[in-house]
């Protein structure tokens, strides 16, 4: 093993009390995780978060020293098994304007957010009850503002065999991308959800699939908000990852997520049937074209992650599909990144550029079609919850290109930062929550970092950045961004 990477599997990182889980809210830990996956022997599934701990295992083909034996990812592996009451962990965060962009990472939703977590675990059941309250929300793009109290984090789980089952309000963070998901984000607050994973993506046994390498499953229902076109449809979810022998270094994921039911909307067996059977298309399964009968919406495709030759750098991509043709996504948006890693001294580096592409492309050659990426005739706020969208932050008919980059040192120095340029809602039509019937430029760059001081017992989230919005129908905005987030546990 090189040299720098036994100091950087040295690295010590906040323990976690009682809890299976990782959120995806902190991308210095998901780049240390990465940096095992690529250059250590652990195996596992890491482009579905949150990540259970018990899809996370190491490797020894080579009669080498297992990744147990290092200080990085040992606490976590242990706090799978750590039972009993957690410390209760208190967070306070302050944020001067909410910023538009929200990428992999720990940024208030409010200008004033506090959280007060404590968490219980034995071998079988865990829980954590998460309490929050929010001040200083902005207004969305519909004129509603939602402050006050909520729950979001909070859960229960329980392992049966090799599956576990949650019910509670947890982010999710689906695909390889580090500045957006086409998919399933943390760019909205958490939806409520009940859910059942597959924990430790073991291969199949059979000679005849067992080439399939490791694989996980995971399906959710949620329930969104009541204040929408809609009230309270249904998000149901489906994905599937898998690491295949075949080559080296890839990952592969596969996804459906369906909006469905809802009030006045029919949401019995039959209609998830339907759904699930993909006869949702306008008049697929009524012979009366019956808009009251219709299933629902739902988006549909896959992500890969490929690592070449044991090199340094791997290329990222994910695609999905708004419609369907032939039982294929239709009205596909894009997304294609490439990342690269590299120690340096007692340090690590991850950099990366993402480009992002939210307009709809048909794959049989029909004219692209604008207005339509997030969005639907029946469920008319679309594919968002409380104001901001599920998947990708740069919403419909958005084409963002991002670069950044993430350094490590062993002392617990983090620093990050990151580059956002590109056209919000570019034909200036349409319900585009980040830029309403406006087409906008959009420049941003953010600098953050997350330390834990040796002489006090907290932990720091900061940021700092510059946002530029410039509007050909109104004035140019441009601002300061900022962020303070502090923990403590007591």
């Amino acid at each position: 093993m090189h040299k720098n990477l036994k100091l950087f599997l040295a690295l010590v990182s906040a323990p976690l009390w009682g809890e299976p889980f990782l959120a995806p809210n902190d991308p210095f830990i998901r780049h240390e995780i990465r940096m095992l996956g690529d250059e250590s022997n652990l195996l596992g599934i890491q482009n579905n978060w949150p990540l259970n701990l018990g899809a996370l295992s190491d490797d020894d083909p080579d009669g080498g020293k297992p990744f147990l034996g290092h200080s990085l990812l040992e606490e976590k592996i242990k706090a799978e098994n750590r039972s009993g009451w957690s410390p209760i962990t208190s967070t306070l965060g302050f944020s001067n304007d909410q910023m538009v962009a929200r990428g992999f990472g720990p940024k208030p939703h409010s200008d004033f957010a506090t959280n007060v977590s404590l968490s219980w675990m034995n071998d079988r059941f865990a829980a954590k009850l998460s309490m929050n309250a929010f001040y200083g929300m902005e207004k969305d793009w519909k004129g509603r503002m939602d402050e006050g109290l909520s729950l979001d984090g909070s859960y229960l789980a329980a392992r049966l065999g090799n599956w576990s089952a949650t019910l509670g309000q947890v982010d999710r963070w689906w695909g390889p991308g580090w500045d957006g998901s086409l998919i399933l984000s943390s760019n909205a607050r958490p939806i409520p959800t009940i859910s059942i994973e597959r924990r430790m993506p073991e291969p199949f046994e059979s000679k005849w699939l067992s080439w399939l390498g490791p694989w996980s499953f995971q399906s959710f229902v949620g329930r969104m908000e009541e204040e929408r076109h809609v009230p309270n449809p249904l998000l149901w979810g489906m994905r599937g990852d898998l690491s295949p022998t075949i080559l080296d270094g890839l990952e592969l994921g596969f996804f459906r997520v369906i909006q469905l039911g809802g009030q006045g909307r029919p949401q019995g067996l039959g209609t998830f049937v339907d759904a699930f059977l993909s006869q949702d298309n306008y008049g697929a399964n009524t012979g009366n074209n019956d808009l009251s009968r219709e299933p629902g919406n739902q988006l549909a495709g896959l992500d890969l992650r490929w690592r070449p030759f044991d090199a340094q750098f791997a290329v990222y991509g994910q695609v999905v599909g708004e419609d369907e043709d032939k039982f294929l996504p239709n009205a596909l948006m894009f997304l294609y990144g490439i990342e690269g890693w590299m120690f340096w001294q007692e340090s690590s580096l991850r950099f990366f550029a993402e480009y992002a592409d939210l307009t709809s492309y048909w794959w049989n050659g029909a004219t692209r079609t604008r207005n339509l990426t997030y969005g639907h005739h029946i469920y008319r706020d679309g594919y968002r919850y409380r104001g901001r969208p599920v998947g990708h932050w740069a919403d419909q008919d958005a084409k963002i290109l991002s670069f950044g980059s993430l350094f490590m040192k062993k002392d617990g120095i983090s620093l990050g930062g990151i580059i956002r340029t590109g056209d919000l809602n570019e034909d200036g039509a349409g319900e585009s929550s980040v830029s309403n019937s406006e087409v906008t430029n959009y420049t941003a760059f953010e600098f953050y970092n997350y330390t834990e001081p040796a002489d006090l017992d907290i932990s720091i989230h900061s940021s700092i950045g510059w946002e530029s919005i410039k509007s050909k129908v109104t004035r140019t905005n441009e601002s300061f961004t900022a962020f303070l987030s502090l923990t403590r546990l007591f």
